[in-house]
């Protein structure tokens, strides 16, 4: 009988170690791992999104939007593998242009690399 509740221990043991390092893994990803991204986000606006407007590079996203001051401001978009783009059947790329949108990315010389874009709609 003493045999059998010094397993018993020692499987419960071995259990509680594993559901220990499990959780101990997914606090590290969430606080760790996606920290670093989220911190480099510089650039949050709202705006209408362009192709091929005049004085813009062909075939080129940008996004257009106002400050106090300034209402007409753009800056060049640019998508990769992370950017997640909400309300989009296909792809970062299937956009319409003129669409109103809320950008979050990162800002480096006038160009934003898209984190997360979010279409508007005005649909109540």
């Amino acid at each position: 009988m003493f045999e059998l509740n010094k397993g018993i221990s020692l499987v419960v043991m071995i259990l509680s170690v594993i559901v220990l390092m499990i959780i101990g893994l997914f606090v590290y990803w969430e606080f760790f791992f996606f920290a670093e991204e989220k911190d480099n986000i510089d650039f949050s606006k709202e705006g209408n999104i362009l192709i091929n407007n005049p004085g813009f590079i062909e075939n080129v996203w940008y996004l257009s939007y106002e400050t106090p001051g300034a209402p007409a401001n753009s800056v060049k978009l640019s998508f990769d593998e992370k950017s997640v783009c909400e309300n989009q059947k296909e792809s970062c790329l299937d956009l319409t242009n003129g669409e109103r949108v809320e950008i979050r990315g990162i800002e480096n010389n006038n160009e934003v690399l898209v984190r997360e874009l979010k279409t508007i709609s005005f649909d109540n």
